[in-house]
C-alpha cells in the first residue's frame, strides 16, 4: 500500500528533474543530471508562484474562519443547551450530504447580487462556507469527549462562558483543532469547482486552476508542469507533516469513551 502510494509521487518528481529530451528517452527512470533549475523555470516562466500566493491568500483567511466559527458552534451543540439546538445541528450535517456541484449555481448568483464574484474574499467566504459543516461536525464531537465538570469548575470559580470557552474547554480540543486545520486547509488549497466557477480572472486563479492552465498552456513541456505541480503540493506536505500526530488524535477523538 505505501508503494501504490508514494509511486506517483516519486514518478512526477523524477520528471520534475529532467529534461524534456531525457523524458522522451527515459520517462519512468532516474535521473541522469538532476535539473533543479527546472522549479526556478516554473516559478519564473510558468508563474507557479502567483497562483500559489493566491491559493495562501485564500487558504489562511478561511482557516481563521473556520477553526473560530466552528470552535465556537461546536462548543455550542455540545455543551449549551438552548432551544432548537438539535435542528441546527442537522441543517449543519445537511450541508455534508450536498455535493458542491448542486449549489454552485447559486453560489455564483449570490456571490454576483454582493458584488464579491471573481475576487478573493468572495473565494474566501463561499470555502469558508463549504468547509464548515465538517469542521462544526468534529469539533462537536470533540467538546462533548471533554468531562462537563471542567466548565462548571470555571462557573464556580466566577469565571464566563468565554472564560471556560477560551481559557480550559479549547486548549483541551487542541487536537480536534489541528484535525479541522488540516482537513480545511487540504479541501480549500486543493478545491478546483468552486474556483473554476467563481473566478474567471487569470491573476486570480488558485493552485488547481492554474496547474490546469499550465497543462493546457505548456502542453509540449511536460517537464515544466511536473516542476510546477511539485512546488504546488510542497505547503500540503508541509501542513500535515508538521500536524499529523494532532490531526490523527483529533480524527479519533470522540469516537471512544
Amino acid at each position: 500500500m505505501a508503494f501504490v502510494s508514494l509511486a506517483p509521487i516519486a514518478v512526477i518528481l523524477s520528471i520534475a528533474l529532467k529534461s524534456n529530451t531525457e523524458l522522451a528517452t527515459n520517462p519512468l527512470g532516474f535521473p541522469h543530471d538532476w535539473l533543479f533549475s527546472n522549479f526556478l523555470d516554473a516559478w519564473s516562466e510558468a508563474g507557479i508562484g502567483r497562483y500559489i500566493l493566491n491559493s495562501i491568500i485564500v487558504s489562511v483567511p478561511t482557516l481563521l474562519i473556520v477553526v473560530l466559527a466552528s470552535s465556537l458552534a461546536g462548543y455550542a451543540f455540545a455543551l449549551i443547551r438552548f432551544r432548537g439546538r438539535e435542528v441546527i445541528f442537522t441543517l449543519f450535517l445537511v450541508g455534508l450530504m450536498l455535493p458542491a456541484v448542486s449549489i454552485v449555481t447559486a453560489l455564483s448568483f449570490i456571490e454576483q447580487s454582493l458584488g464579491l464574484y471573481n475576487t478573493l474574499p468572495g473565494l474566501v467566504l463561499a470555502e469558508s462556507a463549504m468547509c464548515l459543516p465538517l469542521a462544526v461536525f468534529i469539533m462537536r464531537a470533540a467538546f462533548k469527549d471533554l468531562p462537563g465538570e471542567l466548565r462548571e469548575a470555571v462557573f464556580i470559580d466566577g469565571g464566563t462562558e468565554i472564560t471556560a470557552f477560551f481559557r480550559v474547554m479549547l486548549p483541551l480540543a487542541r487536537p480536534a483543532v489541528s484535525a479541522t486545520i488540516v482537513l480545511t486547509f487540504l479541501t480549500v488549497w486543493n478545491d478546483y469547482l468552486i474556483p473554476l466557477v467563481l473566478i474567471n480572472t487569470e491573476s486570480l486563479r488558485t493552485v488547481p486552476l492554474g496547474l490546469a492552465f499550465l497543462k493546457t498552456a505548456f502542453t509540449s513541456d511536460t517537464v515544466l508542469v511536473a516542476a510546477s505541480t511539485v512546488l504546488a503540493a510542497i505547503p500540503s506536505i508541509l501542513i500535515y507533516v508538521l500536524l499529523q500526530r494532532q490531526f490523527i488524535q483529533g480524527i479519533a477523538q470522540g469516537s471512544i469513551k
